[in-house]
This record gives C-alpha cells, structure tokens and sequence, in this order.
C-alpha cells in the first residue's frame, strides 16, 4: 500500500453515531459528573481507534487524557495498565500539586508508579495481603484531585488483558470516584473482574455501553484503493466481514488474493486466535523485511506492547544504533509506530504483536526473556518488570532467579494476589525437584495467595501439589496445607469436601497448633454448621475462641463467636446466643477494614447470627460492611449470596417491596447462575420475599428450583430442608395444605426443628395451619405447643409473636373462642412491640377474625380494618386481601386497592421481546437467538432482563413455562372458534 493508502486505512469511518454519544458523553462529565462508558467489540473492529478519537476531542475540550493500554503477554504484571496511564504524567507534576496529597497517599503511588520511586521510603517488611485497598484509595485520591483541576479523561484499552491489581483499581474507582471524570474502557469481552461493578455502574445510572458493529459496504469502501476493481472489493468485504482491521490487513496482501475465513463469530474469550487470513496478511507484510528489521520486530514483540529502543537492542544483541535503524524501517511500512513518551513506540495493533510472537522460534523466544531480564536487571528496574522476563525464561535450579521470584512475589503480595501467587508457582517449578520442603514451602504460600486474591482454582492446583509432596510424619505443615484448602474449596463453591481430612489432621497425636488449629477447626465449625450438627459447631468453635482470646486475634474471635453464637440459637439456648453475640460484636467492631477483608465471609457468619436474634439492623450493617470491603478488595463474587441475608433482615423490618427488589436483583446475578451453592440461598431469600407480597407463582418457582439444586449438588445438608419449608409456605398459600403438609411432617423431629424455627417460625405456622385444613384439631395443637415451648425461652419477639397467633387459630378450632381471643390479641400487644408492621398487621387480622368468632363483631371489624390497612400500604397483597375478603364476611365495605401489576403475561411484551421469549422458550441459547435475530447476544441479554421483570420470573425454565401455558391457551381458544 502507499503511504496514502496506509493513512485512509488509519482513518475512522463509520462511527458518526458513536461520536455523538461520545461527546453527549462528554457534555455530561463537564457538568461536573462522573461517567463510565464501555467501547465493545470484536478484535480490530476500531475499538483503538474510536477511544484514540476520544481523547483527542476531549484533548481539545480541555480534558486532561490519561490513556493507557493493556498488552497480551504481560497480564503478569502488577497494576500494568494503571501504570501506562498515570506514570508519566504523574512524574511530570511539580511538588505542589502533589502536596496536595495525603503523605501516606504518595508513599503508596510510589509503590507503583516508578516515577515516583524516589518518594517511596524505606519499606519495613511484607505488608498483609489485604493492604492492597491502600493503592486503591491512593489512585482515587490522586485522580480527584486532578479532577478538581480540570475534567479528567481515564481511557483504557484492552482492557481484557489487564493484570488482576489494575482490574480492582478499575472497579475501586468505577464505585467510589467523585468528581467530572470520564473512564472509558475498551474491550472485547467484559472481564469476569469487572463486570459487576459496569453493571453497578450502569444501574445507578452513571454508566453506558458502545457496541460496535462491522462497517456497511459503502463505509468499508473508504478504506480501500479506489482504483481496485468492483470484484476484489467486494471479496475483501465478504472476506473482512465489515471489519476495519482485518479488511485493512487483507488490502495489504496482493489484490485478488482469498486467504482462509476470517472466523469472525468465533467466541472472542481468553483463547482467543487471530483469523487465519489476517495472520496470512501480517506475515505477508514480514516476509518483506530486511534480517535485522525481522530481528529487531521479534525482539520488540518481547520487550513488551510499548517498548524502549534500549532494551530491543539488548534483546536482540544489537547496538542501539542497528536497532534505532531498523525500527525506523519498520516505523516507515508501519508495523510499528512512536508514542507520545519519548524512546517509547508501540505495534500497530496488538494482533499485529500476537501474530510476531506466536511466530518466534520456542528456544530463541526463552533466551530473548533471559536476555530482556539481564537488560532490566542493568537498569536497575523492578522486581515485578523482571520477574515476568525471568518466569519464562529460567532454568531448573536457578537460585537467583528463584530468590528474585519469591522476593517479587512478597513485594507485590499485598497489592496483587493474584500476580504475586503465580510468581510463586513459577518460583517452586524452578526448584530442584529433591527438595521437596522448600517446593511444599512456596506451594502452600502461592495457594494462600491466590485463594486471597479469588484464583480458587489455582490454588486447590497448587495447594493439593504441595499435599501430594509433603512428608506423611510433617503434620502441622500438612494440617496447614489442609485448612488452607478447605477454605478455597469452601470459598470456591465447594464447601463441604474436607470434612474428613480436617477431621483427621486435627485427630492426628501431633495434631497441629496455633493458629493452623484454629483455622482448621474454624473451617470444621462452618462445615458442620450446614449438616446441623450443632453440638461439632459449639465444640470447635468454642475451642477456637480459647486459642484466638490467647493470640488476641480480633478477626478470629468474632468468627469463633459468631458461629458458636449461631450454634446457641440453632439449640435454643437464648442466652448463651446472645452472650456470644455480644462478643463478636465487640470483637468486630475493632476490626479495620484491611483486616477484615482476610477473613471476608466473617459478615456473612455476623448477619446470619443477628438474624437469628431478631436484629434486623445488626445483620443489615454488617451485610452492607462485608459487601463494600468485598467490593474494595476484589472479592465480589464471595458476597454474591449475601443480598439473601439483606432480604431476610428487610422481611423482619416489614420492608416487603424492598425486599423483593434486592432478591430479585440477587436472582438476576449472572455469575450466581453457575454456582448452586450461593444461587440456593438467594432463592431461599427470594422464595420468601415473593410469599410475602403476593407473587405465588414466583415463590413456587423458587423453592422447587432451590430443591433442585440442593439435591443434585450439596444432599444431605440442611439446605433441602430448608428449601422445603419455602415451597411449604408457597404451596399453602396457593391453597395445597396437604401438599405443604408432606414436605413439613418429616421435619417435626427433635434434629430438624431448628428449620420450623427459622423466619419467624415460619415452618410452625405453616404446619399448624396445614393440619387444622386437614382437620385434625388434635395434631395442630400438639404441634402448636410444641413451638410454643421451643420459643418461651428465647425471648425473641417477632417469633413468639407469630407462634401466639397460630396457637390462637388452634383454640379457636378447638371451641374456645374467648381463650383463643385473648391469644390473638396478646399477639398483637407483643407483635406492636416489634417495629414489625407486617407481623403487627398479621396479627391483628388473627385476632379480628378470632373476635368476631367470639361474638365481638365491632371490636373484630375494627381489628381487621388496621390489619388491612397496614398490610396494605406494606406491600403484602396477599395477606392484606384475606383481611378484606374477611371484613366483606362481616358486612363492612373495603375499598378497592390498587395493586401492583406482576407477571401480566406475554401480552405485556414488546413485539421484539416476544421473538426473544419465543426462541429461548425452543431451547435456543443466547447466541443461537442472537444469531436468528440478527443481534448481540449482550442485546439478547439486556431483552430478557426486561422480559423477566414484565413477566415476574427469573430463569429460563420459568419463562419457557409461561409461553408453553399461553401458547396452549391460545391454541385452545382457537379450537373453540374454528
């Protein structure tokens, strides 16, 4: 191509459409807001070149642009991206803008950005793993405070190969930025890191989404020599598929030419390979360069995505005169290009990097990092920008590059978990194999660190090789290696596969000691605690809070307590429960977040054990603390279950709407979906809070879904039981009482009833009022007071309440309608002393209806009139329209009440969502819809949000139900007619 041809091909076409909302964009964060907008799509589609266009419109607007770029091969690196945006710039502000930082927050950019090593101080040893949220809030500071300055452009591209540190940065700043910044993320997929807090971002209204698509006919034809003939153009188009790289790319080769498919539509995730046919084109472009243009390229391609000269010639065994000659050469046909930092230059386009990797011979590609290691080592750089060379490079036995890995590694641990862990495992693969200790040693060490930083399954990889390794007679090492892979097991998704090991390593005559105890009978407490086995949860817990009083650990204190405390309430022991409570209380409240965040799930332990006292707000405090540190540390996809808890503490504060908003945004988490253990819980949550306004459907749904999932993947833990109280409750109020019956009468047993307790003794309601519709007066009381005696001594409010009202109804079966009045309205009294004003609006119903029964017809209607009105402006439909249908019984008018318009049907739907219901209801997947459609499958994902919510369901099953049942009506309706 000429140079003309090379600059049209350069240009951005087609794109009018997205710069307009890219400078609406723009209007909006002048104005003094924050923004975040996603540029998506395939690889070489102008991603690149639209986020380039970006900054330098917002360059001429007055915006400070900090622009940076993920690389492929160097996702290794600690915070890499963030470091390509800020460094330079950082470097360049003089001592008073920087004086305008907190001290502490210029030491820990200094930790990073190395044009401020200078600042950094004498570190004092490795910090925690959890101090990483130090950087987070140190790059937020910095960058508010460039924002005050002016309006602040953050643009990232690829952002798909970003290191696992700049990922956290990314979300950090995506929820807690304030202040007129845009940041722009370009990528080809979004990060499973980092697609919640774009969705967050989006929800809350402070974010969008540019997918773009491939270039029309007409547009592509811009880009081409005009003087090609109308037959090759039209085959490069095919052949490109509307994509502006590829199609550039193919122009390159020589007209005519019909390299393989491009394999657009090829899942575009992490393996990810270049089209045929553009590889064909790029080498192509190669095979016309000189020796040392080739040499030099190969070289680069190492360096890194942007790289210095000096290094390239080092890799390369030049003399930077050579390498500065050829660079030029290939800076003149365009492979590579010069950045805005001086002696710095970029590839054209990370493919074109990928494909001169991938090219390079196995053996000159590990001397050319040994040699980009020895380069960096001359300059005196990093550990992190030498450990990447030296980990694909270093050979068996390599002491100094093994030091020089585990010294990176413990530097880094604290900010980049993830990164630090595998340098780790890079340096335990260089160790001799006959030294097992020191292997078993930095195995265990890689697992902790990975497990921290949420790599599960890396870390069971590592942690099960340092079990296989270890001696049989090194107890306490293996007692350690266990209960660090119970926790990421536990963590992971699988909590319930180290029962026997932790038992026997615990058992073992030189069991283990310490700390390595009381992680391993913590571990056990939580396993058993989903068994029932409260008695184990009490011994192990207790035990471990002996040991942790004597290290004075407050993270370890507040476990131990929390689950003795949850064990004491599962036994009905009121007030050992709350005396234990008490002290993880006090234990919790002298955490810091940092600390709090090694231990994470803690909240999770803390908001169960409120809940079961009744402390509503408690379990609510402690769920949205846990949720934000997990959010600041990384952890997100811990905290996916936990909206279940929130909803369960808003049922116990008679927020009802709310309730079922936070379920049914739990339910719509798309990771949830793969992950049977915490998707239980937020259907459990969800299950309830449906019940509870109205949706019975939805609550059958639910609960039958939750048996299911328990069954196939966690039997014989307390999870079904649980499930089968929800669908219970959904089944009697669908009007099953013999169904809800069956799935209770196995659980009225001295090892079960701990479940009928949950909720407000919700099971015993249910039970009770089962057996009185199947008229057996005699059962209903017996299990009345059986409830009755299990809470008398728990002084637990909400729960005394409810099991007053059903022991009420009892009486009233019974023939002792004064006696079951004054119940009911002892009920009232207690249920008024709650704060609750559902439990208060139940209540008051009972005892409307009980009084009247009792002759007191007034009084009665009275009661049931605020039981209607308070159920009502609660949210609680169907309870509120049992008062009515009761009050009309007694002759009293009840207006008519609006009510929220659920589950309508496909009626409700859009031309458009009904074709996507009507595939994903064939059995089609998202991609096979979006494919028949002619859309994105992100397009097909945003319909069936809408399409859920329009028709009060939550999963496909569900939907699938719904066309089927209204398609069969339909079809009937048509038989009638014909």
């Amino acid at each position: 191509m000429t140079t003309a041809d090379s600059q049209r091909a350069g240009s951005l076409v087609g794109r009018a459409r997205e710069l307009a909302e890219l400078e609406q964009t723009l209007d909006r964060v002048e104005s003094g807001t924050h923004w975040a907008i996603e540029i998506v799509g395939e690889p070489g589609i102008g991603k690149s070149r639209l986020i380039a266009e970006l900054g330098r419109i917002a360059e001429a607007r007055g915006y400070l642009v900090l622009d940076g770029r993920a690389a492929e091969f160097e996702s290794d690196i600690p915070f890499g991206v963030i470091v390509d945006a800020l460094n330079d710039y950082v470097g360049s502000l003089g001592p008073a803008v920087l004086r305008g930082l907190e001290a502490g927050v210029v030491q820990e950019l200094a930790l990073i950005l190395p044009s401020l090593s200078t600042l950094s101080g004498e570190q004092v040893g490795p910090r925690a793993q959890t101090e990483r949220y130090r950087v987070h809030y140190a790059i937020r500071a910095l960058l508010e405070l460039l924002a005050k300055r002016q309006p602040v452009l953050l643009a990232i591209d690829d952002v798909h190969w970003a290191d696992a540190a700049s990922f956290e940065v990314m979300a950090h700043l995506l929820r807690r930025f304030r202040g007129p910044m845009l940041a722009a993320f370009a990528f080809r997929y979004a990060p499973a890191r980092l697609v919640g807090a774009l969705e967050a971002t989006a929800r809350a209204g402070f974010g969008s989404r540019l997918e773009l698509a491939p270039l029309s006919a007409a547009e592509a034809a811009t880009l081409l020599d005009p003087d090609l003939d109308g037959a090759t153009r039209d085959a490069l188009y095919l052949e490109s598929g509307g994509n502006p790289f590829y199609l550039e790319q193919l122009a390159r080769g020589p007209t005519g030419r019909s390299p393989a498919a491009s394999g657009r539509g090829e899942r575009l995730g992490e393996a990810w390979e270049p089209p045929p046919g553009v590889v064909a084109a790029i080498d192509q472009e190669l095979d016309r360069l000189s020796a040392g243009q080739r040499r030099t390229l190969d070289a680069a391609a190492v360096a890194g995505d942007s790289f210095d000269p000096l290094l390239v010639s080092a890799i390369a065994e030049q003399d930077e005169p050579t390498a500065l000659a050829a660079l030029d050469g290939l800076i003149e046909v365009g492979l590579v290009r010069p950045t805005a930092v001086p002696r710095s230059f970029r590839f054209r386009h990370p493919i074109v990097r990928r494909a001169v990797y991938d090219a390079l011979p196995g053996g000159w590609r590990v001397g050319a990092h040994a040699r980009a290691a020895a380069g960096l080592a001359s300059i005196h750089a990093s550990g992190s920008e030498l450990a990447h060379h030296v980990a694909r490079s270093a050979s068996i036995g390599d002491e100094h590059a093994i030091s020089l890995l585990i010294d990176a590694a413990r530097a880094t641990a604290a900010r980049a978990p993830l990164t630090a862990g595998q340098w780790l495992l890079a340096a335990a693969r260089l160790v001799p194999s006959g030294d097992y200790e020191r292997r078993v040693r930095l195995l265990g060490e890689a697992g902790a660190s990975l497990t921290s930083g949420g790599g599960f399954d890396d870390a069971l990889t590592s942690l099960d090789e340092a079990l296989s390794l270890a001696h049989p007679d090194s107890t306490g090492v293996r007692a350690g290696l266990i209960a660090n892979r119970a926790e990421a097991r536990r963590r992971g998704g699988r909590p319930f596969d180290s029962r026997g090991e932790l038992e026997r390593a615990l058992e073992s005559p030189a069991g283990p000691e310490g700390p390595t105890a009381i992680a391993a009978r913590l571990e056990l407490a939580m396993d058993r605690y989903w068994y029932a086995d409260f008695a184990a949860v009490h011994e192990h817990a207790a035990q471990a809070l002996v040991f942790a009083r004597e290290d004075r650990d407050p993270l370890l204190i507040c476990l131990s307590a929390a689950l003795d405390s949850l064990a004491s309430s599962s036994r009905n022991l009121a007030d050992d429960a709350f005396a234990q409570f008490r002290d993880a209380q006090a234990a919790y409240a002298a955490l810091p977040d940092e600390q709090l965040a090694e231990r994470v799930y803690l909240c999770h332990y803390m908001s169960e054990a409120a809940l079961r006292l009744e402390r509503s707000d408690d379990a609510l405090a402690h769920h949205r603390r846990g949720s934000e540190v997990a959010r600041m540390t990384g952890q997100d996809a811990t905290s996916h279950s936990w909206p279940g808890l929130a909803v369960y503490a808003l049922l116990l504060k008679g927020e009802l709407n709310e309730a079922a908003r936070v379920a049914a945004g739990a339910i719509n988490t798309a990771d949830l979906a793969r992950d049977d253990w915490k998707m239980i819980w937020v259907l459990a949550a969800d299950a309830l809070a449906s019940l509870s306004t109205g949706q019975n459907e939805r609550a059958l749904a639910s609960a039958r879904e939750m048996i299911t999932r328990a069954e196939r993947s966690h039997p014989g833990t307390s999870l079904n039981g649980l499930a089968r109280v929800q669908l219970a409750a959904a089944l009697a109020a669908a009007g099953d009482p013999a169904g809800a019956h069956a799935e209770l009468v196995g659980l009225d047993s001295e090892q079960s009833r701990w479940l009928l307790d949950l909720n407000c003794g919700q099971g015993w309601e249910v039970l009770i009022g089962a057996r009185l519709a199947a008229g057996d007066v005699a059962a209903a009381g017996d299990a009345a007071a059986t409830a009755e005696s299990r809470v008398n001594s728990t002084r637990l409010q909400q729960r005394t309440a409810a099991l007053r009202s059903a022991r009420a109804s009892v009486m009233l079966a019974s023939g002792d309608a004064h006696a079951a009045a004054e119940a009911a309205e002892a009920a009232v009294q207690i249920a008024e002393r709650t704060g609750n004003p559902v439990l208060t609006g139940r209540c008051l119903s009972q005892a409307g209806a009980t009084l009247a029964a009792a002759g007191q017809r007034e009084r009665g209607a009275r009661q049931l009139e605020r039981a209607e009105r308070t159920l009502s402006a609660c949210g609680a439909v169907r309870e509120a329209d049992a008062a009515a249908r009761e009050l009309r019984r007694l002759g009293r008018r009840v207006p008519r009440r609006a009510r929220p318009n659920r589950g309508v049907g496909l009626a409700a739907l859009s031309p458009r969502e009904r074709e996507v219901a009507e595939e994903v209801a064939a059995g089609k997947t998202n991609r096979d819809v979006a494919a028949t459609l002619f859309l994105s499958e992100k397009t097909i994902e945003s319909h069936l949000v809408r399409i859920y919510s329009k028709l009060d369901v939550h999963s496909r099953s569900a939907l699938t139900a719904i066309v089927a049942r209204q398609r069969g009506a339909a079809d009937r309706a048509a038989g009638r007619h014909s």
